[in-house]
């Protein structure tokens, strides 16, 4: 049996078709009597009908898409915050999108170019880097809006996080719990959320005299700070705690520390930023400072709505989470062997 059609709706309702499509379009106050209408919403249930999007897409000239343009889906911050976005749009009866630039700003360029021939209404965009003008251009006389999440871009609005509230608290706690030689393992130094994290541990370190042992920039992956701590651990056996910019960063570093030998928390403490599952699973719990991923997804999918580009950007506030990778230090007891390794 094959799609029943608006015309088989009207023929069993006994109207015409332009009835049943008011009454779809909610247009038939002031057009029919109740029991007309009545009559249209009887025939609906009783054929099942559903509507066409491609027929209702060409009447509105738009196509009910959304794309969401993230770094990287298996980050678990940013499945997180696609899924506050796609949360929204199912409410609004709007399809998704997801694309994954991989930390690529050449792939995220590329998905500009599929983005316009997809068609889509707008786009909840998350920055690898500065985004090709002449593409974005092209998106925006089309009438894509174009909302930016947790990262800033120079012109557009933008919904984000507390970072360097969340930064200066970690460090305040750390300071607090005895800790005085900490390295930093920063992400990209050109991502604002990188940046503001970076500044908002520094600052608070500096107000209580302390400047870090080393600052090392990565590229927020497990990988990239499993890499950062053997080398910081290898080169400063002094140091007493090590600080990742994300939680991923902080998981890789733990696993550094374990196969260099080294106890956490009992010989470092290392902390990390974002709060997301994984961070709960890992022995010890990490200390991290939680960022709401889900409801940044779905500010950013409401200003996408609301408004897109006329609208101002908006600040989320964050919360410092202590696990149990930064225990208060009872004197000077990090007392490692320093390490041969150099990698």
């Amino acid at each position: 049996m094959g799609r029943v059609t608006i015309r088989e709706v009207a023929a069993l309702a006994g109207v015409s078709p332009s009835t049943v499509s008011r009454v779809l379009n909610g247009k038939d106050a002031g057009h029919m009597r109740p029991e007309t209408k009545e009559r249209v919403l009887a025939a609906i249930r009783t054929l099942d009908y559903t509507p066409a999007k491609a027929a209702r897409t060409l009447r509105k000239k738009k196509t009910g898409v959304i794309a969401i343009l993230i770094p990287d889906i298996s980050n678990p911050f940013f499945s997180l915050l696609a899924r506050g976005v796609a949360a929204v749009a199912f409410e609004r009866g709007l399809s998704t999108l997801i694309c994954d630039s991989d930390n690529s700003v050449e792939k995220e360029t590329q998905y500009w170019d599929i983005l316009l021939a997809e068609g889509v209404d707008g786009v909840v965009f998350v920055p690898v880097g500065r985004p090709n003008e002449a593409k974005v251009t092209r998106l925006r006389r089309r009438g894509v809006r174009i909302v930016v999440a947790d990262r800033r871009v120079d012109g557009y609005p933008a919904v984000e996080a507390d970072n360097q509230a969340g930064s200066a608290a970690l460090a305040v706690h750390l300071l607090s719990a005895g800790y005085r030689r900490i390295a930093y393992l920063a992400g990209p130094a050109e991502v604002s959320t990188a940046a503001d994290r970076l500044e908002g541990f520094v600052v608070a370190l500096r107000v209580a005299n302390i400047e870090p042992v080393a600052v090392l920039h990565g590229d927020f992956t497990y990988q990239s700070g499993y890499d950062l701590a053997r080398r910081v651990l290898s080169r400063h056996p002094e140091v007493e705690a090590l600080v990742a910019g994300n939680d991923l960063m902080a998981i890789g570093a733990l696993r550094a520390a374990e196969d260099m030998g080294i106890s956490v928390p009992g010989e470092v403490g290392i902390a990390g930023f974002d709060h997301v599952l994984p961070a709960d699973l890992v022995r010890p719990r990490l200390t991290t400072v939680a960022v709401p991923a889900y409801e940044i997804g779905k500010e950013a999918m409401r200003q996408l709505l609301e408004g897109g580009e006329a609208v101002e950007g908006r600040v989320l506030p964050v919360e410092l989470i202590v696990g149990e990778s930064t225990p208060r230090r009872g004197g000077d007891s990090s007392g490692r062997t320093p390490t041969s390794d150099k990698s």
